[in-house]
């Protein structure tokens, strides 16, 4: 016969849901550092349109701001890594941002 208590059967099924948990971050983790890191390092206003779903009227906007990260040694380029770290920056007013608030 099994003997096992009702404190061990509850932190068996805690365990059991921590592990589902982590799993689904991890994955998530990972689909997303996919999506941001399939892009080249350099951006195009294309791959900004596609990153925000936006036409590109729009993002003439967002880049024609003063604080959007724009390549130093390419016109019309945008790094990576320094645009996905503005939009984390920036996401809560991000329709500020495309209305030139």
């Amino acid at each position: 016969m099994l003997n096992i208590t009702l404190e061990e059967l509850k932190i068996a099924l805690f365990r059991e849901e921590i592990k589902q948990v982590i799993q689904q971050a991890y994955f998530l983790g990972v689909e997303e550092a996919r999506s941001k890191y399939n892009y080249p390092y350099l951006l195009t206003k294309q791959h900004l349109s596609e990153i925000f779903q936006v036409k590109e009227s729009t993002v003439n906007k967002i880049v024609a701001r003063s604080d959007f990260p724009k390549s130093n040694f390419v016109s019309g380029r945008y790094p990576r890594d320094e645009v996905f770290r503005w939009i984390e920056k920036n996401c809560r007013n991000i329709e500020g941002v495309i209305n030139n608030e």
